[in-house]
């Protein structure tokens, strides 16, 4: 009996779970519409949108499903998804007005005039009286430059009894730009008797009048405006700027005493006057009334503010870890979000910068500051294409922004197309915007244009701007040489080595300078001065190579050992050290020696990088393979020893080997993406796999900081000689072989530079 009553029960509830799980699709629709509005309610965007989608699998044409889907996904700031939404559901039923309102602003302010015309013209067929599609037909005809007829449409929207305080703006903007100012002032005399409590239209009216240079006048309206506002705090937030704009300092103070008193609660008079005071440089103050805006309302705004102060304080940590928390806790913060990513940039982490700016690429690239900030990113990891397409695109739809012009002036530099960037700068020359990293680009690309007359005003600006700085001494002692005058060129690089002997590229100008001036013992001395006051381990190089070139091979030996012992990671140094060995013919004491070392400590990766460097100098490949290994395997994340074994990797080349050396170069670039000879062998490694384009940005960036370095100009070439571009090859062909400096590939080199000249005279 105990049996029958098991299994009983057993069917019992197998019934009751068939039952609970056989709902039909309808149901389950329903289940899911109403799981999403619950979410989209509390504010829960994203998992709406998952239900959202599940109901969409039942029935994926549902029209109302799809708007609301949009309307969700434009408040996770998915806006590619939501015109998708949108898109599908006109498709769904081409007559929904609705969603084809909504297709149309997203072209608008995507400033896709052509599309957005298209779009409300097709509402019109519709609907004719619709008078948001003749609104939006308007703002894109005036945006695309048919202007008057543009405003004849807005003009037969106005026609209508009742036009919204939008429209009537929207009109009195219109009339603005053609000039039309008389009639843009009836508008504002109409809205004003239409909407009496209308605060923006009444600022209008001010704007109007400062541009009428009345400003009496101009402060009358914004004072009407706020008297208008009512409990509406945003009208005395707009007429303290209208104060602070035209200097009327205690009329301000007043006004923002008052709005305390009205609105105590309100942490937006603070964010205000904490901004304004910012702005006249007292920036502890500043940051006392940003905390109280914060104790009032711990908002994303308020914290992006106190940021922005510490960071003018220097408190770069405290300012980053507050941006931080805000972007975990509002996916939506684009200013927040901009902002951290632009302490990543300044911390040379490019990866942590892309992945905050994500969201931004994605839905709005062509946003100024979020293309400049991204390409930055780009530039650094030396994905120079990726940061040219990012610039071109925004430049398309903000065709007279400065700072996109500045970044593509950087982004040509980096490419090497010296004209380009010149072209760029003078630009911005043109229309006044001197930016001083900007004419230091043009000056640089105007020398190795051979355009020493462009060149000469950009060094002049550089000397009003700022007669001391690195830039302008950098810029003065080249447009010196470029005249021939020696002694200038001298007395320049030196006080420019005075001034920055940290800066490797300043102690590298003076030798080059002096050299024709003074003898080499002086050059020496003043040196050696120079490496007592700052210890880098760029100046014990350039000590390094004076005293081999001068047979002082103990004291040059002692100079690089002093470097590696202030640069540990820097790979660099490790192969100076092993191609000095090579040269000087101490390959065994060195080997001997480091043996030794590795014997008494296993651990001692440094006396391991050693060994297998000097082994890969001597063309024992398998040798320094197997040591490679033995570091990567104690320390897999060692960037040199990455590095290293991608080259060989790719130099013996088989598919294997290069899928490892991709690899292994990607690791080394992760942890130094701005280290020359890393993208160097990136590169190397993109071109042995054919992936040609992004060969050539990792040289590029490599030559950034390497310019004469013979072994990457020859790189550079064999990339462009595989994108046939011969001619440009043979130039840094030419350039890879006028040096003394001996390297490997040399006779390749010289290969293929006669090849090259021999194809281009056919």
């Amino acid at each position: 009996m105990k049996n029958y009553f098991c299994i009983l029960l057993i069917i019992t509830l197998c019934s009751i779970a068939f039952t609970g799980c056989s709902k039909s699709p309808e149901e389950k629709r329903s289940a899911y519409l109403e799981s999403a509005e619950e979410y989209r309610l509390s504010e829960k965007y994203a998992e709406a949108a998952i239900q959202y989608q599940n109901a969409l699998q039942i029935a994926p044409d549902d029209v109302d499903t799809l708007i609301t889907l949009g309307e969700v996904q434009l408040k996770l700031m998915r806006a590619n998804e939501a015109y998708k939404a949108f898109m599908r559901a006109s498709q769904s039923d081409p007559k929904n007005i609705k969603s084809r309102e909504y297709l149309a602003s997203m072209q608008l302010l995507a400033k896709k005039y052509d599309l957005a015309s298209k779009q409300a013209s097709e509402i019109l067929q519709i609907d004719p009286a619709n008078s948001t599609a003749k609104e939006m037909l308007a703002q894109a005809m005036f945006h695309s430059g048919s202007q008057e007829e543009a405003v004849g449409i807005m003009e037969e929207v106005l026609q209508a009894s009742d036009p919204s305080e939008a429209t009537l703006i929207n009109a009195i903007q219109m009339f603005l730009v053609i000039g039309r100012i008389d009639d843009a002032l009836d508008l504002v005399s109409k809205g004003t008797s239409i909407y009496p409590d209308s605060t923006r239209i009444r600022f209008l009216a001010s704007d109007i009048y400062v541009f009428k240079d009345n400003i009496e006048l101009a402060r009358k309206w914004a004072q009407d405006a706020y008297h208008a506002g009512g409990d509406d705090i945003n009208a005395g937030l707009a007429l303290a700027r209208f104060y602070v704009a035209h200097n009327m300092d205690d009329l301000f103070n007043t006004l923002i005493s008052e709005l305390k008193t009205r609105f105590p609660d309100n942490p937006n008079t603070y964010m205000l006057e904490a901004g304004i005071i910012r702005q006249k440089g007292d920036l502890d103050k500043a940051l006392s009334i940003a905390q109280k805006a914060r104790d009032l309302d711990d908002s994303t705004l308020a914290r992006t503010l106190i940021s922005q102060i510490l960071l003018e304080k220097g408190n770069i940590e405290e300012a980053k870890q507050l941006l931080m928390k805000a972007v975990e806790e509002d996916h939506k913060a684009i200013p927040t979000r901009i902002l951290l990513a632009q302490i990543y940039v300044e911390q040379k982490d490019p990866a942590s910068a892309l992945e905050t700016l994500d969201v931004l690429i994605q839905n709005i690239p062509t946003r100024p500051d979020v293309a400049t900030t991204a390409a930055k990113a780009y530039l650094m990891k030396g994905e120079v294409l990726r940061a040219r397409e990012l610039v071109e695109k925004a430049l398309q739809e903000n065709r007279i922004n400065p700072t996109l012009h500045a970044m593509m002036a950087r982004i040509y530099f980096a490419q090497q197309q010296y004209k380009e960037a010149l072209a760029e700068v003078d630009l911005l020359v043109s229309n006044s915007i001197v930016l001083s990293d900007i004419i230091y680009i043009g000056a640089l690309s105007a020398f190795k244009s051979n355009k020493e007359n462009q060149a000469r005003p950009l060094v002049e600006i550089l000397k009003k701007g700022a007669p001391e700085a690195w830039p302008t001494l950098h810029a003065e002692t080249l447009l010196a040489l470029f005249e021939r005058d020696s002694k200038q060129a001298y007395k320049l690089s030196l006080a420019a080595m005075e001034r920055y002997p940290e800066k490797p590229e300043a102690l590298t100008l003076y030798v080059a300078t002096a050299s024709a001036m003074i003898q080499k013992e002086e050059i020496v001395r003043k040196l050696t001065s120079v490496c007592e006051k700052v210890n880098t381990s760029a100046c014990h190089m350039i000590l390094a190579g004076l005293h081999e070139s001068s047979g002082n091979k103990d004291e040059a030996l002692k100079r690089i050992k002093e470097a590696i012992k202030l640069e540990k990671n820097n790979q660099t140094l490790y192969h100076a050290l092993a191609q000095f060995y090579a040269r000087n013919d101490m390959t065994k004491k060195a080997l001997d020696e480091y043996t030794d070392i590795l014997n008494k400590n296993p651990d001692d990766l440094r006396a391991a990088m050693m060994l297998a460097l000097i082994n890969q100098n001597r063309g024992r490949t398998a040798d320094a393979k197997k040591v490679y290994a033995y570091i990567l395997d104690k320390e897999p994340e060692n960037a040199l020893a990455a590095n290293n074994l991608a080259w060989i990797l790719a130099e013996e080349g088989s598919r294997n080997d290069l899928n490892e050396a991709m690899r292994l170069a990607q690791v080394a670039k992760d942890k130094f993406p701005e280290d020359p000879r890393i993208a160097d062998t990136l590169g190397y490694v993109y071109l042995k796999r054919g992936l040609l384009d992004n060969a050539l940005a990792q040289f590029q960036l490599a030559l950034e900081r390497l310019p004469d370095e013979p072994s990457v100009n020859y790189h550079n070439a064999l990339a462009l000689a595989e994108l046939n571009r011969g001619k440009e090859a043979i130039h840094f062909l030419e350039k890879a072989l006028d040096t003394q400096t001996v390297f490997e590939e040399k006779k390749q080199a010289q290969d293929l530079l006669a090849k090259l000249q021999a194809e281009i005279k056919e």
